[in-house]
C-alpha cells in the first residue's frame, strides 16, 4: 500500500472528524491523544500539528482502528483483515474444502445479492441465500464459515475510514467532554444517558469515578428503564435524598418498588447514607432501597444492613461494569436487522 501526506494541523481534524461521523463522539485533539496513550501516535500527532506528516496507509488505519476501540466502537481493536486471510488458516488443517467451498459460492452469489438489493431499492443488503446455501450445502460448520466470512466483510465496510458506511445512523455527534460535565442536553439515543457514552465507559471503565455525577444518576436510570422499570429521576438537586425512583412493569400507584441513592464517590459508603436511605424508603412505603455506587459499602455499612434487617441492596463498581456490558451496542454483524 502507498503512504498519505497530512498537511499541517491536518491529521487530528481527520481522525477528529472520521471518528466523529463512525462512533457519533467528538474528541479534542488532547482527547485523541489520551486514548492513544501506550503507543507511538500520541507524539506523531502533536508533531503533526507543527510539521506535514506522512504515514503508511496502513499505519494511519492501525491508527484509526486503535481509537475506535479506545473510544468505545468496537468491543476489540479491528485488525484491517479485508480478505478473510485469518479463516484460511483457521481452517487450512481441519476444514479446508469446506471453507473453499464457502468461499467460491460467496464469490458467485455476491453479486446476486447486490442487485436483489438494488432491484428492491433497498440498503442492506439480505445475506440469507448465502447462508442458506452454505448450510445447505455444508451444514452447521458451512453456516459457521459462512458468518464469518459476512462479518470480515462487515467490518471491512463499516469500519474502514475510507467510506461512508458505518453501524449507527448518528443524527449529532455528541461531545465526549460532556460524559464529565454537567448536561441538559435530552440523549440523542437513549432515555436517561446517550448510547455513545455507555459504550465508552464500557471500554474505558476506569473513567467511571470521574464522570459527572449527574451522568452517574442517568446511567442508572437508564439501566432500570432497559429492564423495564417505570424510572422517575429525581431533579439532580433539593431531591432529599432519592436520586431515582422504579416501579415494577405494570404495577401502579403512588409508592415506588424502590429508591435509589447514587453515589459516584472514591471513599466508601458510610452507615450514615444506609440509614438515611432507609429512612426515605420507609416514608414513601418503598418495597427495597438500592445504593449505586463506584465505589462500595464500608464493612459498617453492611453490618448496619444484616443486623437491622433492612431491605437494601449495593450495586458496587464491578455490578455497574456488568451492567454495561448489558448495556453497550450489540456487537457487529451484517446479520443483525
Amino acid at each position: 500500500m502507498g503512504s498519505i501526506v497530512f498537511d499541517q494541523g491536518t491529521l487530528a481534524d481527520l481522525l477528529s472528524e472520521t471518528v466523529g461521523y463512525k462512533a457519533g463522539l467528538a474528541l479534542s485533539i488532547e482527547e485523541i491523544c489520551d486514548h492513544l496513550s501506550g503507543s507511538s501516535y500520541p507524539d506523531i500527532i502533536r508533531k503533526s500539528e507543527l510539521h506535514g506528516v506522512r504515514l503508511r496507509a496502513e499505519e494511519y488505519e492501525a491508527l484509526f482502528y486503535k481509537l475506535l476501540h479506545r473510544v468505545g466502537y468496537t468491543t476489540e481493536e479491528y485488525n484491517g483483515d479485508i480478505t478473510g486471510a485469518h479463516l484460511y488458516h483457521k481452517y487450512r488443517n481441519t476444514a479446508l474444502k469446506e471453507y473453499e467451498g464457502v468461499t467460491r459460492m460467496f464469490l458467485d452469489m455476491w453479486p446476486q445479492m447486490v442487485e436483489a438489493t438494488r432491484a428492491a431499492g433497498s440498503k442492506s443488503i439480505d445475506p440469507r441465500p448465502f447462508m442458506l446455501a452454505a448450510h445447505k450445502e455444508y451444514g452447521m460448520l458451512g453456516l459457521q464459515i459462512a458468518n464469518e466470512r459476512l462479518d470480515v466483510l462487515d467490518k471491512a465496510l463499516n469500519l474502514s475510514p475510507h467510506n461512508a458506511m458505518r453501524y449507527t445512523e448518528w443524527n449529532n455527534t455528541e461531545e465526549l467532554k460532556n460524559l464529565f460535565e454537567r448536561s441538559l442536553n435530552a440523549p440523542a439515543f437513549g432515555e436517561f444517558l446517550d448510547q455513545r457514552f455507555i459504550d465508552y465507559l464500557s471500554s474505558n471503565p476506569d473513567v467511571i469515578g470521574k464522570m459527572h455525577w449527574r451522568k452517574f444518576e442517568e446511567l442508572t436510570a437508564e439501566y432500570f428503564a432497559r429492564q423495564g422499570f417505570t424510572v422517575q429521576l429525581g431533579p439532580g438537586g433539593n431531591d432529599d435524598g432519592v436520586d431515582v425512583r422504579i416501579w415494577k412493569p405494570g404495577s401502579e400507584g403512588p409508592a415506588p418498588h424502590g429508591i435509589i441513592q447514587c453515589k459516584r464517590q472514591k471513599d466508601k459508603i458510610e452507615k450514615v447514607i444506609v440509614k438515611g436511605l432507609m429512612a426515605d424508603v420507609s416514608f414513601e412505603k418503598a418495597d427495597i432501597g438500592l445504593i449505586v455506587t463506584s465505589s462500595e459499602l464500608s464493612p459498617g455499612a453492611r453490618s448496619t444492613i444484616k443486623t437491622r434487617g433492612y431491605p437494601i441492596d449495593e450495586v458496587n463498581r464491578d455490578g455497574i461494569l456488568q451492567w454495561l456490558t448489558q448495556l453497550r451496542t450489540p456487537g457487529t454483524g451484517i446479520v443483525r436487522r
